[in-house]
């Protein structure tokens, strides 16, 4: 999700919000401009939101014209007082929002009320962000791709890190029928793979309750089920067939497209680990992925996964590192090793 921040400066109010927004989910991409943009982030707002917490200072103000062509999903204005006249955005905007302020850059008088000033209006940013952020926007749901050929430990580690993270809604499992890269004659039967993640999805779910009431998620329409309903509960795991529906070469850009046409209500992220980030770009439509689509990466063995991310600008997920491969299981089958500590 793209989210604009406009003001006239955008050295204060803007970028006080930009820093609080940001810092409520890291997969949403925010930006903000001015359109007369001042020549450095105020110091006093850079101060105030370092007691917050939250370090704006490498932060620098932008014109709103460098913005125009591109698509956002919010852009949203901040100008609060009766002497301003809000700047106005003619690019491509799904939403268009106004959360005013008063700009505390011109407040007068001691240090210690101009100071005051500045973090009432830091305050007030924060709780009508936060207001509009779970109000207004979805949390998100993160697919995690694969063949699980078969599921095993490493899988349900990630798995289960990256569905505790406080932006993360709930994470679908999408199985691959087809990789349109790897040879078919390794991948067990698709209907046999699907019936074992939704025993898997049951049992992560059983493990990952959530004290919520439960709520009408809206799966059903294109094969996407939690596999287990849990009275009472809402669950945080849910297993996906889409591309038991979709028209091969399964290609991940495809599956991203459709899934966000069928549930426009939802915020996609693409989870994968750190080998996959550095070869993303020669994907069907990578770096199409890597614009619209935030990009959650865990690490994996042998790849400076912190360094790929941030050259990439994906998230990196600290997530721990099960040393176990899909491919080393069913090698250990072939030789008749006992793999059940293995397999999830």
């Amino acid at each position: 999700m793209r989210i604009l921040i406009l003001c006239t400066g955008n050295s204060c109010r803007s970028q006080m919000a930009h820093g609080f927004l940001q810092s409520f989910s890291p997969a949403l991409k925010v930006y903000s401009a001015g359109t007369r943009p001042a020549a450095q982030v105020n110091p006093t707002a850079v101060k105030v939101m370092l007691e917050a917490g939250i370090d704006i200072s490498s932060h620098k103000p932008h014109n709103v014209e460098e913005y125009l062509g591109q698509e956002w999903d919010y852009v949203i204005t901040v100008c609060g007082g009766a002497n301003e006249s809000c700047p106005a955005f003619i690019g491509k905007v799904k939403h268009r929002l106004h959360i005013g302020f008063e700009d505390p850059s011109e407040a007068t008088g001691s240090p210690e009320f101009i100071l005051g000033e500045f973090r009432r209006i830091r305050d007030e940013i924060k709780e009508r962000f936060l207001e509009f952020y779970r109000i207004d926007i979805k949390r998100l749901t993160v697919l995690y791709f694969g063949s699980f050929n078969p599921f095993h430990i490493g899988h349900a580690s990630v798995a289960k890190h990256v569905a505790a993270l406080p932006w993360v809604e709930e994470l679908w499992f999408v199985l691959s029928p087809k990789n349109p890269v790897k040879e078919s004659n390794t991948l067990q039967d698709a209907n046999l793979r699907w019936d074992d993640l939704q025993r898997v999805v049951a049992r992560l779910n059983r493990e990952c309750q959530i004290t919520e009431d439960q709520k009408d998620t809206g799966l059903n329409p294109v094969g996407v089920t939690p596999a287990t309903k849990i009275i009472g509960k809402k669950t945080k795991f849910s297993a996906c067939d889409i591309e038991f529906h979709l028209e091969p070469p399964l290609y991940t850009y495809n599956t991203l497209e459709r899934l966000s046409n069928d549930f426009p209500d939802r915020n996609f992220a693409l989870l994968m680990g750190g080998d996959n980030i550095n070869i993303l770009h020669r994907w069907y439509r990578g770096e199409e992925i890597m614009a619209k689509y935030p990009v959650l990466v865990y690490p994996r063995e042998g790849v400076d996964t912190p360094a790929l991310c941030k050259e990439k600008g994906a998230i990196y997920i600290d997530a721990p590192q099960v040393d176990v491969s899909s491919t080393q299981i069913r090698n250990l089958q072939q030789q008749g090793e006992d793999v059940s500590h293995l397999r999830y």
